[in-house]
């Protein structure tokens, strides 16, 4: 078992082993959490086609808090039993699940990216005229292979900007057709290692590589949502859906705190699934943003999702109420939501 584990595991009651958890995470697992998905996502690089596209959203938080939870149900469970499924590399198993997430994530919404990705790894893994390695801080870089036994630096991140503007004027791609000469056209071009995700997003651009929004899968989920205002969002088209969930979202967020618990604890749809996480699913909001909502921690909250949605009795428990009186919260923020839902309908007629 790593050591690192071990004061966690052999702690003798719970509210020390919390805190020791919350270290953990906290010292651990989330530096290389972080890193692993802002690597992924191109976050270092301005440019980066998935960074463009997510710079104002929460995309690398939901996934953070996604791998943490994950992290976190593990844990628990080795708590429960230590001899089982035994972790000796506690930031090595971090890393994979980090990985993974990431992986899934960006396969499912970028299919053609993830798939050109793939195949510039396996010629820069098989061809013996490329290579990729880990540079002195940690980031994946590529290039010719003598680079790696020379101990060439990585290129300037300006050329890769100029280049995907304007690949014409600094790479001399030739048949683009041609992946192995596409890959010999970049490198000769930048005369120097180059990160492997501003390789896979200039190779993109010169090959037209896109992929649609996943509007159809927003669709699907927003029709699990109900409004929480109590009535179905009208389906006009993704983004009328998103601004008016957006604004719904304000709206709860305004509430007052025990009408928050009530509404979005107990929050479910015809299958009596959880409502709250889909709104963090489908990106209206984030799971650490729900966690503050609802006046919990994000570990605090990371402990109940598993439950969602809580019967009446669950909240009023958490709330110190009785369960008529988490019905009247609910009701009234449904009421309040109504109202104010109504006159952002007028207003935008």
């Amino acid at each position: 078992m790593d050591g690192v584990l071990l004061p966690f595991l052999q702690a003798s009651n719970e509210p020390e082993a919390e805190l020791l958890l919350a270290h953990l995470l906290a010292e651990h697992a989330d530096p290389v959490i972080n890193g692993i998905v802002k690597s992924a996502f191109g976050r270092s690089t301005a440019s980066s086609e998935v960074a463009r596209e997510y710079r104002d959203t929460q995309d690398v938080e939901d996934i953070v808090g996604e791998v943490n939870t994950k992290v976190l149900d593990r844990l628990r469970r080795l708590k429960s039993a230590p001899h089982e499924n035994v972790i000796s590399d506690f930031r090595g198993y971090v890393a994979v699940a980090a990985h993974n997430a990431c992986h899934t994530y960006l396969r499912g919404k970028y299919p053609n990216r993830t798939r050109l990705k793939n195949k510039l790894r396996h010629l820069l893994s098989h061809h013996s005229e490329f290579a990729a390695w880990e540079s002195m801080s940690g980031e994946w870089i590529c290039g010719f292979s003598s680079w790696k036994t020379q101990g060439v630096p990585p290129l300037n991140i300006g050329w890769i900007n100029q280049a995907r503007m304007d690949p014409g004027r600094y790479v001399d791609v030739g048949s683009p057709d041609n992946t192995i000469g596409l890959l010999r056209a970049i490198f000769k071009g930048a005369q120097a290692p180059i990160r492997v995700e501003d390789l896979v997003s200039l190779a993109a651009d010169i090959l037209n590589v896109r992929d649609r929004p996943a509007g159809s899968k927003f669709d699907a989920d927003s029709q699990r949502v109900k409004n929480l205002a109590g009535r179905r969002v009208d389906p006009i088209d993704e983004a009328g859906q998103r601004l008016y969930l957006e604004r719904v979202w304000k709206e709860v967020v305004q509430l007052p705190l025990p009408q928050r618990v009530a509404l979005l604890l107990g929050l479910r749809d015809e299958e009596r699934r959880s409502v709250t996480i889909l709104l963090s699913d489908i990106r209206i909001t984030t799971f650490r943003q729900i966690a503050e909502v609802v006046g919990m921690s994000a570990i605090e909250f990371a402990n109940i999702v598993k439950d969602l949605p809580l019967d009446d009795q669950a909240i009023a428990k958490r709330l110190g109420a009785s369960r008529q009186q988490v019905i009247s919260y609910r009701l009234s923020a449904r009421r309040r939501l109504a109202r104010r839902m109504q006159l952002f309908d007028e207003s935008e007629r």
